[in-house]
């Protein structure tokens, strides 16, 4: 827990000093990004004690932190292709497995929140 603590105060500070300085690298300006975008979208809290919602909302905050991750994963991927022969890195491919694992994972969360709900309106009703 200390550990959690001091990350959220570096990233805390961080954040606090103001807009970063402009970058030509797009490495750099996506990590920027996806740093600013993970200190705004922090995960909530369940508040309303049912298990398929705080599913949900996780899903979202997981599509959210996905989304971005994979705009700074593309940056780095091009970035690399600069560098290396063509036909040794197929951004595409690699585009394409991130785009599969996405799915794949918030599927899986979605489905499993969709059958917490049967089950919790089994119980109400």
């Amino acid at each position: 827990m200390v550990h959690a603590k001091s990350i959220t105060t570096a990233i805390r500070e961080v954040m606090s000093r103001g807009q970063p300085l402009k970058s030509t690298n797009r490495v750099r300006a996506a990590h920027t990004a996806f740093v600013a975008a993970l200190a705004g979208n922090a995960p909530q809290p369940n508040r309303s004690g049912a298990y398929s919602e705080a599913l949900e909302a996780s899903s979202d905050h997981l599509e959210r932190t996905i989304a971005v991750l994979h705009v700074y994963v593309r940056a780095i991927i091009a970035e690399t292709a600069r560098d290396i022969p063509a036909n040794m890195l197929d951004h595409r491919y690699l585009d394409g497995l991130f785009q599969q694992f996405s799915a794949d994972v918030l599927g899986a969360i979605r489905d499993a929140a969709a059958e917490m709900r049967v089950r919790e309106n089994w119980r109400a009703s």
